[in-house]
């Protein structure tokens, strides 16, 4: 009986490590602290959800990051310590089936970018961006740069921001906007 517990414990040693050596320690403990499904942006269905115990990436989470810098022309081969790195099934939809959406995953007349796709979602704490030079954020704005990376070769889906907190984007009306709610609103009344 003892002997039989000895061996079921080395097998699952075995296993542990060798499944360790397919995905970094952090990104392998980190799954148990997030939750199993992560919205990174609720308005376009944008999700990352925890990868399978069954998958099985080309890549570890380093060599994807190191191919990502290598072909981003970076010097950072390396993952930053600031950045965690998890395996898991990254969906991002465009919209419906239409022209031009050929080239892309569709399924029930959607169209998308990646759909359950086995990626490693690389996180940081960072400060909200918008290239939109009417945007601004609020001072309490607070976000997570996000880059996905496909897990068998290493080439970026997507980078983007996901918005943590309650809180909203402030729009600044340009001139020609407020000259427009102007004119819609009628004569003021004297």
């Amino acid at each position: 009986m003892i002997s039989g517990a000895v061996v079921l414990g080395v097998l699952a040693a075995g296993f542990l490590v060798a499944r360790l050596q397919q995905v970094p320690a952090r990104a392998a403990t980190a799954d148990r602290a997030v939750p199993a499904t992560i919205t990174i942006d609720p308005q376009i269905g944008e999700t990352f959800a925890l990868a399978p115990s069954s998958a099985t990436p080309r890549l570890t989470a380093q060599q994807a990051w190191q191919r990502y810098a290598e072909q981003a022309h970076s010097s950072r081969a390396t993952i930053p310590s600031f950045v965690t790195a998890r395996l898991g099934l990254y969906t991002l939809p465009v919209g419906p089936v239409g022209p031009g959406t050929g080239h892309l995953v569709q399924r029930n007349g959607e169209a998308y970018t990646a759909l359950n796709q086995l990626v490693y979602g690389f996180s940081s704490p960072s400060g909200c961006v918008s290239t939109d030079p009417y945007v601004t954020f609020p001072p309490d704005a607070h976000c997570i740069e996000w880059t996905f990376l496909n897990a068998n070769t290493g080439k970026m889906i997507d980078s983007t921001w996901q918005k943590i907190g309650h809180w909203h984007v402030l729009v600044k009306r340009t001139k020609i906007q407020a000259r427009e709610t102007m004119s819609d609103a009628g004569p003021r009344a004297a």
